[in-house]
């Protein structure tokens, strides 16, 4: 499944285990703006605001795209998956802790292929980690560390849209709505590969090897309002994998929508700010506003 375990990886281990990242690299070249990911939802009267995210952000990503800057003037209050205050990311690191080890009894040597261990531990080593030292670590939990000290190798900034606009918010005395509890984005990210832990370790370590291409394509398309490379990530993890596809995609948007919904009958205007994978494809809040009869534009 291409990408689609490291990107995940990235998404949550960046905002919740090092919230300090902070070196930079460029885009070796613009790309073309032929729109925005930032839409004006409406029926009647009412109106919301929705912007896919992108999680990680190089200097050369700044200043964001001006169409970001609008739908932030024209809102009232500003809603985010989770909570990614630094108090409750502190928080948050204690649960994780309590819930990145392996079971009694099970170890990496335990789980894995021979062929898989010594993977592994050639790229644990690349970054300084012998294996022995991190046998009992979920493999989710290892990958994600992994993912994280690679991302910081290749210079990405941990501040992304959600955080730049968070902050923004908070200066502005914006009220705050948390679509979900942060736990519940640390229990999808842990919970991947359970069952298949072999199979999720080649795959993590297969796309760590693409990583670099696949941002640069991910934030393009950000950039320019497109879908390519979200639909094509979102097509092979339905197709392949289609239980973390549920739990990641299916499920959170059952749950986001009635709060979506409630945003468009209240008397603020929301600007709702999610990662860029949950807008668009057959499943993502785009269609699913569509489907029941809101009217989507896309800001240009």
């Amino acid at each position: 499944m291409r990408h689609i375990f490291s990107l995940c990886i990235l998404k949550f281990g960046i905002i919740f285990l090092f919230p300090c990242a902070t070196t930079f690299v460029t885009f070796a070249s613009e790309p073309e703006l032929t729109g925005s990911s930032v839409w004006r939802i409406s029926k009647g009267d009412n109106t919301m605001f929705l912007a896919g995210s992108i999680h990680l952000l190089r200097e050369g990503d700044f200043p964001l795209p001006r169409e970001l800057d609008l739908a932030f003037a024209q809102s009232t209050a500003l809603a985010l998956e989770a909570d990614i205050r630094q108090k409750a990311v502190g928080e948050l690191q204690s649960y994780l802790m309590s819930q990145m080890f392996l079971p009694e009894g099970q170890t990496l040597e335990t789980l894995l292929e021979a062929s898989t261990l010594k993977k592994l531990r050639i790229a644990a080593l690349r970054y300084g980690i012998p294996l022995e030292t991190v046998s009992h670590f979920k493999p989710s939990m290892l990958m994600s560390a992994l993912a994280v000290l690679q991302i910081q190798s290749l210079g990405f900034v941990q501040e992304g849209v959600d955080h730049y606009y968070l902050h923004k918010a908070v200066n502005a005395n914006k009220f705050l709505y948390f679509l979900e509890a942060a736990e519940n984005q640390v229990d999808a990210i842990l919970s991947m590969g359970v069952g298949y832990e072999n199979d999720f370790v080649l795959y993590s370590l297969q796309d760590m090897e693409n990583v670099e291409a696949f941002l640069t394509s991910i934030l393009n398309d950000w950039r320019t309002g497109e879908a390519a490379t979200s639909e094509a990530t979102l097509k092979s993890m339905k197709r392949n994998f289609p239980l973390i596809y549920q739990v990641i995609v299916t499920d959170r948007h059952d749950a986001w929508m009635p709060q979506l919904e409630k945003f468009l009958t209240s008397d603020s205007i929301y600007f709702v700010i999610v990662g860029l994978l949950h807008i668009h494809g057959p499943d993502g809040l785009l269609q699913l506003l569509k489907d029941l009869g809101y009217t989507v534009e896309q800001l240009k």
